[in-house]
């Protein structure tokens, strides 16, 4: 039996807050199950959620398929089993060469064109008598900065305000690694004082953080698409307007549904290299110079380019 909520006591939601979907026909390589009646069932819960909310829309923010050029009959089950009204915006693997320039080649924009209930929200508004979304596709968010924001506390209409992004958002703190990314706080500190609430899509990892009286939700993915996330828990939001609150609503999912081989496969294969480094940093480090070593080692054995390039990449890290 499907698991029915309206979360706080009887009070029906204003909307319901989920974000990348990931709709494909090509199972990841880490289930064991059958991937495509797996989201179906997920996709005809979230329908049931809204019809026990008063039939209130799903609000997407972004990646609905998890390539563009999705085939006939995954468009088709879409277009099915998709929850209406359901208001999304194009993430990055929604449109053609991540260019949304080129949306109208794409699965979304056919869906998009074919069904009044679908609404695909590009630099555009969705209202409700309880809130107005302005959503941003990926790569807009610039255009956001050209517009003159009204302050939240000078609203007449007495909506709440929703800003829609597809921008790969961490809560509280970013990864060394990533230099081009937002944080919760950072989108917050700047818009908080526009939009009661925002909704992030692209970072898998749902999360939900509060600074004020604004709020930022980051749904995750729909699936769990690598094995990573085996344990993960995926979750849309009740969104209640009044409150301007959220409460978790828990997709059903399988257990023991992940295939670690693979990443097994990986590791050996890792490990492999880094023996194969370590014996020749042995066999090797004397003379004049460690690299020109390593260079006649290359020569000698007929190593091959994507070994070597490797094997310099390692050495670079100073893991050597």
């Amino acid at each position: 039996m499907m698991r029915r909520t309206r979360g706080k006591g009887t009070s029906a939601a204003d909307a319901i807050v989920v974000s990348d979907l990931h709709l494909t026909d090509t199972p990841p390589v880490s289930r064991n199950d059958d991937y495509l009646v797996a989201q179906e069932k997920k996709l005809q819960w979230l329908c049931e959620l809204s019809k026990d909310n008063d039939g209130c829309p799903v609000l997407c923010a972004g990646d609905v398929f998890h390539h563009w050029k999705a085939s006939p009959w995954l468009c088709q089950m879409a277009w099915h089993l998709l929850p209406r009204p359901f208001v999304t915006i194009p993430g990055q693997h929604d449109l053609p060469m991540h260019s949304l320039e080129d949306y109208e080649k794409s699965a979304l924009s056919l869906i998009d064109s074919i069904d009044d209930d679908v609404y695909v929200l590009k630099r555009t508004g969705f209202f409700t008598h309880a809130y107005r979304v302005v959503g941003f596709p990926f790569g807009t968010l610039d255009d956001l900065e050209t517009i003159k924001l009204v302050p939240k506390e000078e609203e007449e209409s007495g909506q709440r305000r929703i800003l829609m992004l597809h921008e790969l958002t961490w809560s509280k703190k970013r990864p060394s690694w990533d230099k081009g990314s937002w944080t919760d706080l950072e989108l917050l500190e700047r818009y908080g004082a526009y939009y009661d609430l925002i909704v992030t899509g692209d970072n898998h990892a749902g999360f939900v953080t509060r600074q004020g009286d604004s709020l930022l939700v980051n749904p995750g993915s729909m699936m769990r698409m690598t094995a990573d996330q085996k344990d993960y828990q995926p979750a849309c939001y009740l969104y209640y307007a009044i409150s301007n609150e959220v409460v978790p609503a828990y997709f059903p999912i399988q257990p023991n549904v992940h295939n670690t081989e693979h990443l097994d496969k990986d590791r050996e294969r890792d490990a492999r290299i880094a023996a194969y480094i370590e014996r020749m940093e042995q066999d090797w480090k004397v003379g004049f110079s460690f690299r020109a070593n390593l260079e006649a080692f290359f020569t000698e054995n007929k190593v091959t380019e994507q070994v070597r390039k490797i094997i310099w990449q390692h050495l670079e890290t100073g893991n050597s």
